[in-house]
């Protein structure tokens, strides 16, 4: 009916969905050992969560059991003792939210201030321009009034010269 090549494809897919079956049962087996016993038992099993409800330790897949709502009022602790699945579900994404807003602050602020710290150095530029003017026409006109003062000094003592 089937080729050797498609049989030999069929018969490797079959085994591996036998082995993920298995894999399956093993850990949902491995989870539900430690049910009725405490929730530090069961969370450093690896893909255990503790409902907190009804006692239970079962495997656990965050977003499919968070999403099938697989222990009541989300009363899972996954990974830890602490803190329940209910607050997490909370706390985690206000705080992202905290996060990326203060990050939005952080950016805009150091652009702004940038740009006030460019346009206060344009005004210092400019005040120091306007003394620089000021200081070489000052200089200017002490300098025209000593070389008036000298042709008057040359004039009255007859050393002009040509």
């Amino acid at each position: 009916m089937f080729s050797p090549r498609y049989s030999t494809i069929l018969a490797f897919l079959t085994t591996l969905y036998s082995v993920q079956l298995s894999h399956r049962c093993v850990v949902a087996d491995k989870c539900t050992i430690y049910s009725g016993g405490s929730c530090k038992n069961c969370v450093e099993q690896p893909g255990c969560a503790y409902c907190e409800k009804n006692k239970t330790c079962m495997e656990f897949n965050l977003v499919e059991d968070t999403l099938n709502k697989a222990c009541e009022d989300q009363e899972w602790k996954y990974k830890q003792c602490v803190v329940t699945g209910k607050i997490l579900l909370i706390a985690l994404p206000v705080t992202g939210f905290v996060v990326l807003v203060a990050l939005i602050c952080f950016v805009y602020c150091c652009c702004c201030r940038r740009k006030r710290n460019s346009s206060k150095d344009e005004k210092e530029d400019a005040k120091l321009r306007k003394q620089r003017k000021v200081l070489k026409e000052r200089h200017k006109e002490r300098e025209k009034e000593r070389r008036e003062k000298r042709d008057e000094i040359r004039k009255k003592y007859g050393l002009t010269t040509a």
